[in-house]
């Protein structure tokens, strides 16, 4: 029985692994949303573009319909509202992007910290010195002992 249970443990261990790793920040959310938005914009102001070039065929080959130039106004109406649209929303993305990069740059920051070496691993004991003459604690008694000692031998 013991043995059934470890697969179902792994395989519970896996899934909560995969389900923590695959979490994003909101900087990244709002990056890729922002992303979306500015293909759909871009790929609607294409679509746009193509409908106003096929429009403009039309009026090279019949110049005499009317219906025609009013469709073309409207049409570059059209593109005009949809260009606005895709620049406004390229600026955001930028802008998301921008944001995302400073929150990147901030977790290194602290990964940078936390790894960091802390003060506790100093090698040579005149690394615990904060300035060039300072004394560290018994140090005083070492110096007057010593000093104490050379005297004595003369």
């Amino acid at each position: 029985m013991r043995t059934s249970l470890v697969p179902f443990f792994f395989v519970g261990t896996f899934a909560l692994l995969s389900a923590c790793s695959g979490t994003k920040s909101a900087q990244q959310t709002m990056a890729e949303d922002r992303a979306y938005m500015y293909k759909e914009a871009y790929s609607a102001y294409i679509a746009a573009e193509n409908k106003y070039l096929n429009l403009l065929f039309n009026i090279e080959r019949m110049p005499e319909e009317e219906e025609l130039w009013i469709m073309k106004r409207d049409q570059m109406r059209e593109l005009e509202q949809l260009r606005d649209i895709m620049l406004q929303t390229r600026g955001e993305l930028d802008e998301s992007i921008q944001d995302w990069e400073k929150y990147l740059s901030e977790l290194q920051k602290e990964v940078a910290k936390m790894n960091a070496p802390s003060k506790a691993r100093f090698r040579n004991q005149d690394d615990l010195r904060t300035s060039p003459g300072e004394l560290l604690p018994g140090e005083f008694a070492k110096d007057s002992i010593r000093k104490v000692q050379s005297r004595m031998r003369r």
